[in-house]
């Protein structure tokens, strides 16, 4: 749970978003070198406008293989990798694997409206548009907290972008590039099989999945990677538009835990079916901070859902023993 790919995980991460520190301690040396050319041609991106988009919008809310989160304001979807063999999800979206010692770090998000971007630019973004062969990434070199060579590529199509975090010891932009390549062939299929996204919230391709989907409905609270976070994982069957979250409470006081932070880092918008027939997965990191990791006590997680007209409902709920998070 503490492994040392999770502790360095998060101090990347800390660094990446933290605003508390100079630009100067966190930069690494930026080039465009030969080897960071990918071949963007496939233009399947920029046929994602008007009703198109939200298409592409219900069908990832109903893919567990992909999380759809709001934040200022901004919708975006954010693709699960592999976790000890599971698709999982992280805080931030980014997943590290090790290889003997050495460190790779990516991301894929799918953001609509707008893109949602990396922390602070500073000519580290590489803006591009689809339909290139031949793009020359910028490349940030071995700088504190980050190891290796980073890239952060944003790729506009017509209303939704494309954002790519591909950070490895190699210069070339492998898994940019197979990125890439993956998306597109996923969305020329959600065009290819509208009528039935439109009619199920369902792709009938199977393999853009990771597994099936539930056939019934569950409720589960599991440990994270410290004391004091945890991972839920729930089905539920809406049948209108929305999204789904957390609300905690210690059973013994009927305090609310969390609440600022908890809620709005749990939202996911959820897949749906007119006949209320498909279940489809919801899933989300929360962090209790509340306590210490020297004492447990009762908590009552409650999953609930907020329609696109207004209307709430509590989906479920559990009890379990829990920490609080320490620092």
């Amino acid at each position: 749970m503490n492994s040392p790919l999770h502790i360095l995980t998060s101090v990347i991460v800390t660094a990446l978003f933290c605003g508390c520190n100079s630009v100067a301690e966190y930069g690494g040396k930026l080039s465009s070198p030969k080897e960071a050319h990918v071949d963007l041609s496939d233009q399947t991106l920029t046929k994602f406008v008007d009703g198109s988009s939200q298409l592409l919008f219900r069908y990832l809310a109903g893919n567990p293989r992909w999380e759809i989160r709001e934040e200022r304001g901004l919708r975006y979807a954010v693709r699960l990798e592999r976790v000890d063999g599971e698709f999982e999800t992280t805080l931030n979206g980014f997943y590290s694997t090790s290889n003997g010692g050495a460190v790779r770090q990516t991301r894929v998000l799918i953001s609509f409206g707008k893109a949602y971007g990396f922390g602070r630019e500073r000519g580290n973004i590489t803006r591009t548009e689809p339909g290139q062969k031949d793009v020359s990434l910028i490349v940030e070199g071995d700088h504190a907290g980050t190891p290796g060579n980073s890239s952060y590529t944003i790729i506009a199509g017509g209303n939704v972008f494309l954002e790519i975090y591909d950070q490895e010891p190699a210069l070339t932009r492998t898994f940019t590039q197979t990125a890439f390549n993956e998306v597109s062939a996923e969305l020329r299929d959600v065009i290819a099989h509208r009528e039935s996204i439109e009619k199920t919230g369902i792709l009938p391709v199977p393999e853009h999945y990771p597994k099936p989907l539930p056939r019934k409905k569950y409720f589960e609270v599991k440990d994270g990677m410290q004391p004091g976070i945890y991972l839920i994982a729930a089905a539920v069957n809406p049948t209108e538009p929305g999204y789904a979250y957390i609300k905690a409470f210690n059973t013994k006081t009927g305090e609310r835990l969390s609440e600022e932070r908890m809620t709005p880092r749990s939202i996911r918008y959820l897949g749906w079916s007119d006949d209320g027939k498909t279940f489809f997965p919801y899933g989300s990191e929360v962090t209790v901070y509340e306590g210490d990791w020297s004492s447990t006590y009762e908590a009552r997680f409650e999953l609930w859902h907020r329609s696109d007209k207004g209307a709430e409902k509590k989906l479920d709920e559990t009890t379990r023993l829990i920490n609080g998070w320490q620092r």
